[in-house]
């Protein structure tokens, strides 16, 4: 669910589209989502929207930035892992998985 709900912000990003509170009631019906959360997500993505068209799994590219971004405020690596968690409602493992998966695959492109 927190892919669909990303791809949809990055869509809604990329078209230029502006983020009204009925937008923001839309997608926190559709997708479950706190408002609070839609506002951050789409504030963060809409900064760095230059790179946007080229990420192409953004659901772990946006777990491994606000892990590391959580990291630089001084906290461990797990407590941010369970930060982003709460965060978007999964396990702690499963963000876990998902950046080490997506680092391996950067890693692995780059040397290719």
């Amino acid at each position: 669910m927190n892919k669909l709900f990303l791809e949809e912000l990055r869509y809604i990003i990329l078209c230029e589209v502006p983020m009204t509170k009925y937008r923001v009631e839309q997608l926190q019906d559709k997708f479950d989502q706190s408002p609070y959360l839609i506002n951050e997500l789409y504030q963060l993505l809409f900064e760095k929207r230059h790179i946007l068209a080229f990420v192409d799994d953004i659901e772990s590219s946006l777990y491994d930035y606000i892990v590391n971004t959580e990291m630089m405020d001084a906290k461990t690596y797990y407590g941010a892992i369970a930060h982003v968690a709460n965060l978007f409602g999964e396990t702690p493992t499963y963000i876990k998985c998902k950046i080490k998966k997506y680092r391996q695959s950067s890693i692995s492109s780059i040397s290719a």
